[in-house]
């Protein structure tokens, strides 16, 4: 529970600029300790006037960068919201470069101001004022680096497959946690014994992430059975409940404060919200006000490539798994749904959609057949259906049945 409280707080866009402005008012404090220890010699190399004017560049340009990257970050956010979907915008906040590159110009700023303040109320003496001016120009370089970058990284920045890009790369960490302890430590869940009661949350919301092991201690020491049906993402509230104990109803609100519930669903431990996620880009990209058909075959390959990424892995447990707590895994008939009915609905009219999808299909069975066979055979016999109904082409129609792995 702490690891995922810290990394939505690393991830959050103002941390980093909150981390750069602490050392930036480091930076100015120290400088004169760090100067009483460099060698009388050295202090004449530094002239106050040239150092106190590159400080007011600095301050005056830094300031004016910053709003303007700002401004620039959260139209890119806004662009990527309308072009792509609006789920895509939070995971662009934590793009480290354009937040690495705010920091820097904040940082700067904040640098340069405090060095000119020190400077004119005499706070440094002729050998702090040697430090300040190395760090003075470190920081240019530094300011010099992270513009080259930042205007490379403007180049595709707030486009749609910018966000198909993020959206996979943020999923891929969720399916890689997935990987790491499969079903987060758990065991599998079985049938739900009938005496087991419910424990249901006090306001509906998603479920965000489940402390396994405060569950498998709280369990121990308490003489139960925790049973979750409800994943990271599910959707649950009165009458959809988060967990069943079978044992002690005392003990509902301590199960109820391990599994986080919020409003929204994330990515960090819910790989289904990412495939739900490009999927919507590629109905987007499908309707007839866009009719962009690439975009949803990018978004098509995405989804491949995530859904190969688990493989495999539906029927594993960890190596040693929480023997009190059960939850249920992933299910890939629901992950097949979530990511392909939608475009088979909306690019029904597409042949090159439906081929790139029949063939989508194909290697997930090919990568596991256990695990994908079935539903990836239903998706596919429910577009070619959609198809017979949308294509107005006997050829278009052969094409796609071609195309079909079964």
């Amino acid at each position: 529970m702490l690891s995922f409280h810290l990394r939505r707080i690393w991830q959050s866009i103002w941390f980093l600029p909150a981390v750069y402005a602490v050392a930036a008012v480091m930076a100015v404090v120290i400088t004169p300790v760090i100067g009483q220890r460099l060698p009388s010699d050295w202090v004449e190399l530094v002239e106050i006037d040239a150092l106190a004017a590159t400080l007011n560049i600095l301050a005056s340009s830094m300031l004016a960068v910053a709003i303007f990257s700002m401004a620039t970050m959260f139209s890119a956010f806004q662009a990527a919201a309308n072009s792509a979907t609006p789920r895509a915008r939070p995971l662009m906040t934590q793009d480290r470069t354009a937040q690495s590159a705010i920091s820097t110009f904040v940082g700067a700023f904040l640098f340069s101001l405090l060095g000119l303040i020190g400077i004119n109320s005499g706070l440094y003496g002729e050998s702090g004022l040697l430090v300040l001016f190395v760090l003075t120009l470190l920081l240019v370089v530094h300011v010099v680096v992270m513009l080259i970058r930042w205007i490379n990284r403007l180049s595709g920045f707030g486009g749609v497959e910018e966000a198909i890009t993020v959206i996979e790369a943020a999923t891929r960490k969720s399916v890689k946690r997935e990987s790491e302890c499969a079903n987060f430590g758990a065991s599998h869940l079985p049938d739900i014994p009938k005496t087991a009661h419910a424990v249901e949350p006090h306001e509906t919301g998603h479920v965000q992430t489940i402390d396994i092991p405060a569950l498998q201690t709280l369990a121990e020491d308490e003489g139960v059975k925790i049973y979750l049906p409800a994943r990271p993402g599910s959707l649950v509230g009165p009458g959809a409940p988060a967990a069943f104990v079978l044992g002690s109803k005392e003990i509902d609100e301590k199960v109820l404060g391990q599994i986080i519930i919020h409003p929204r669903r994330t990515l960090e431990e819910d790989p289904a919200f990412g495939l739900i996620t490009l999927a919507e880009i590629a109905s987007r990209a499908l309707s007839p006000s866009v009719n962009d058909p690439g975009t949803a075959l990018s978004a098509i390959a995405a989804m491949t490539r995530l859904l190969c990424g688990l493989s495999g892995r539906f029927d594993e447990t960890a190596d040693n798994p929480a023997d009190r707590v059960f939850m249920a895994p992933l299910d890939p008939h629901d992950l097949l749904v979530d990511a392909f009915r939608p475009i088979a609905r909306d690019g029904a009219d597409k042949v090159e959609v439906g081929i790139r999808l029949q063939k989508a299909l194909g290697m997930l069975v090919s990568a596991d057949e256990a695990a994908f066979g079935e539903p990836a055979q239903a998706i596919s016999a429910h577009a070619i259906e959609r198809a017979k109904a949308a294509l107005g082409n006997d050829t278009d129609l052969k094409a796609l049945k071609a195309a079909c792995p079964f």
